[in-house]
């Protein structure tokens, strides 16, 4: 027990005593330091000499002996180097064993959206990285007014925490989508065609509350009806990453192209007209559009009336320069002006046009101003330089060329027939009818081309069924069939293979979802020989 003292008696002045506390000194604390933990390095020379030292003592050579050895031995050698461009490269005679890659093909991925009753996919495309999967979704059995609303989504496909019923991104949209285009070279850029005429762009990569950047009108003078297809083309051969325009074609009769980077789809750039060859006031409604891949001045459409044209795009020219007047002309309105070829049909809508500006009283001529004068739409969009190729019986739902040979074409119909062209005969040089199991279910809802192997593409029937034709094993019937039984909806509305994942193929249905096939080996690793058998094929056409 501690007995020293806790206080002590003190007294004051008065004599009186009171107690004091003490002040008490506890021991001094003391500190240790400790190292939890030491990082110690040791430097070792590997190299014991420097660069420039010589690593032993300068060895003599013997130069006359290595000359005669070259002497010999040089002609030797460049004798087989010079047959070695004639022989046969080392691995030309090398043949996978095709029987151990793996010939399964099951789904990877099934995606779709909570909360949409009754909804079809209308569309599906990858981005050009080929890790982006984009569905619209809509009714295809919509009739005139549209009361119906429905999104476009996007999934990242490779995500390890995907939720395949919660898309990444959902874009809203007034009515809803039937087509769908990814930028080539722009993975976030995506372009649409609605129900109601109207041409979209989102940008999905910025991030923002609304992706949308740009968005057409309805009017007179742009589509009036469904857009049907919406593809990206090149503006000119410079191949830049913005060189980019977007062509569109609907049941109206006409394929506009709109140049994003001028106007955001305020107006168009130029139209074509899309009339019938025997009944030249007749318009043709559009159901599908195809650009060559490899000559962007050549297109193909397809009508309902199962019409197949050859078309060109005039590239573009020297201007014919600015009308002579008291009006101004703007750029934009001679780029209008310059798009028509006949000078008959210029001089009429010039004159047109000023006479507009003579009774609103404006002084400079611009596209608006050419549009707001209301022309003659046969005047400000002429009929282009076409060619009939052979027709179907019935409305053409798909027209593709192939992205390996500038002039193969593919082509499909309700008739249930499916087509491949040389696009410079008129009559197609192959002919298939995919398996139906009735006359009156035979119709092809979708089609495409793989992205690896030239002979290879697949056909999805409105009906059901999913065919994988390949012209180097049969010209006649298909080498596969997608095991759609049992995981999912039968009845197929669009197709698209993955630009990237060779073996990936998306399958949308009218359930309003969408499956992801891993096709098998055989059908996404191009053959040696194969493009050489392709333009065998090409050629036996003629």
């Amino acid at each position: 027990v501690d007995s020293a003292p806790r206080f002590k008696a003190v007294q004051d002045k008065d004599g009186k005593w009171y107690a004091q506390g003490v002040r008490l000194q506890t021991e001094k604390v003391s500190l240790v330091n400790r190292r939890l933990q030491s990082l110690e390095t040791k430097a070792m020379e590997v190299q014991t000499t420097s660069a420039c030292e010589p690593a032993g003592e300068e060895q003599e050579g013997d130069g006359q002996a290595l000359i005669d050895f070259l002497r010999v031995a040089a002609p030797l050698v460049e004798r087989e180097l010079g047959l070695a461009w004639n022989s046969l490269p080392a691995f030309d005679a090398y043949e996978p064993l095709w029987g151990e890659a793996g010939e399964s093909c099951d789904v990877t991925l099934e995606v779709w959206k909570d909360g949409l009753v009754d909804l079809q996919v209308t569309s599906v495309v990858w981005n050009c990285t080929g890790s982006t999967l984009a569905c619209a979704f809509g009714r295809l059995d919509t009739l005139g007014w549209c009361e119906d609303s429905a999104p476009v989504c996007l999934w990242n496909a490779f995500r390890p925490q995907l939720t395949p019923s919660e898309p990444e991104i959902t874009i809203d949209v007034n009515g809803f989508v039937m087509c769908l285009a990814f930028h080539p070279t722009q993975p976030g850029v995506l372009a649409g065609g609605t129900y109601n005429g109207e041409l979209m762009i989102w940008n999905v990569a910025e991030g923002g509350f609304d992706p949308l950047v740009a968005a057409s009108s309805i009017d007179d003078y742009f589509h009036r009806e469904a857009i049907q297809s919406v593809e990206w083309i090149p503006a000119d051969l410079s191949g830049g990453a913005d060189a980019y325009l977007l062509a569109t074609v609907s049941g109206d009769g006409k394929v506009l192209i709109w140049d994003a980077r001028e106007n955001d789809l305020s107006l168009p750039a130029r139209g074509f007209s899309l009339l019938s060859s025997r009944e030249k006031k007749r318009v043709l409604g559009g159901r599908c559009l195809s650009f060559s891949p490899l000559d962007p001045w050549l297109f193909v459409v397809g009508c309902e009336t199962g019409t197949l044209m050859r078309a060109f795009r005039p590239p573009p020219a020297a201007s014919m320069g600015k009308p002579l007047g008291p009006y101004s002309w703007k750029p934009s309105a001679i780029a209008l002006l310059d798009q028509i070829a006949a000078n008959s049909a210029r001089l009429q809508l010039q004159h047109h046009v000023e006479a507009h500006c003579r009774t609103t009283g404006a002084k400079e001529v611009t596209a608006e101003v050419v549009f707001q004068s209301k022309p003659d739409p046969a005047v400000l969009f002429p009929e282009p330089r076409r060619t009939d190729l052979e027709a179907h019986a019935g409305a053409v739902t798909v027209a593709a060329f192939s992205p390996f040979h500038r002039k193969m074409l593919l082509t499909a119909s309700i008739d249930g027939s499916v087509k491949i062209f040389d696009v410079l005969q008129q009559r197609a040089f192959m002919t298939f009818f995919p398996p139906s199991k009735h006359l009156s279910t035979c119709a092809v809802s979708a089609a495409a081309w793989s992205a690896s192997r030239p002979c290879v593409f697949a056909v999805a029937m409105e009906m059901g069924g999913v065919y994988v034709y390949d012209l180097m094993k049969s010209r006649q019937e298909p080498v596969f069939e997608l095991p759609l039984a049992g995981s999912g909806g039968q009845c197929v509305t669009s197709l698209a293979f993955n630009p990237k994942m060779l073996r990936l193929l998306a399958v949308a249905d009218t359930r309003g979802r969408t499956r992801v096939f891993r096709l098998p080996f055989t059908l996404s690793e191009q053959q040696k020989t194969e493009a050489a058998y392709m333009s065998q094929l090409m050629g036996s056409s003629k």
